[in-house]
């Protein structure tokens, strides 16, 4: 007994860094696109803004890099291989058994999704260094791309991003889940319920902005007036 015992603060802390590791990074990378695209909706000019006063930050690269890349790599990395070993995180496990598995099912998508979504429209040459009016140009033909009529760029998107906002909302309440207050059952029902809502709001505010780069319309109001959607010329136009 007296040897086993020391491996299980050493487990705990390694689950509280997993958690960590992908709750702090997919929290501020998901919180930092939202804001970016809300302001693509309200205008070309405000996102021009927004993308200016990123790249006025010292140090950009090198902050994303240490603080949400390379968190997020590790997070990718240490899960995935628990996925492939079929191992638990920490026993008992907070989660449901059904719950479990959607983590872990949307765990792997969002990787995949990142892996997508990442050299597309953040590492690629044209985004880089790119002001908002290529960005916005590079965003609106990526989604809007059709094929035999359908736009599946942006459909891909929207299930990307609601796998991304499931598992960011799942594993926050699993952080919280796993500290002494949140073992008790009444404190779980309520971070469950934020969790939740806080997911939800995520995705529907990436949805809006998915279908407004793929048709110029919204889900929720009306795009401003500077960036609502006009019919094309015809094909003869000059």
């Amino acid at each position: 007994m007296s040897e086993r015992a020391p491996v299980k603060p050493r487990r705990a802390l390694l689950a509280r860094a997993f958690s960590l590791s992908g709750v702090l990074p997919l929290g501020v990378f998901l919180v930092v696109h939202v804001g970016t695209n809300l302001q693509a909706i309200r205008g070309e000019r405000a996102f021009e803004a927004a993308v200016q006063a990123e790249h006025r930050i010292p140090g950009l690269a090198v902050l994303e890099a240490l603080l949400v890349f390379a968190p997020l790599l590790l997070h990718g990395g240490y899960g995935a291989w628990l996925v492939v070993t079929r191992r638990a995180l920490r026993e008992p496990s907070p989660y449901p058994r059904a719950l479990q598995l959607a983590l872990r099912v949307t765990g792997v998508l969002a990787l995949a999704f990142l892996a997508l979504h990442l050299p597309e429209l953040r590492f690629s040459r044209a985004a880089q260094g790119a002001d908002g009016g290529v960005l916005l140009t590079l965003l609106a033909a990526d989604l809007s791309s059709m094929r035999h009529g359908v736009p599946w760029r942006a459909v891909a998107y929207l299930l990307g991003s609601a796998c991304v906002a499931f598992h960011f909302a799942v594993g926050l309440w699993g952080s919280f889940a796993g500290t002494p207050r949140g073992s008790e059952a009444g404190s779980r029902r309520r971070a469950a319920l934020l969790a939740g809502a806080v997911g939800a709001a995520l995705w529907v505010l990436f949805a809006d902005s998915v279908v407004f780069h793929a048709t110029g319309a919204r889900l929720i109001g009306r795009a401003a007036p500077d960036v609502a959607s006009a019919p094309c010329p015809p094909a003869s136009a000059p």
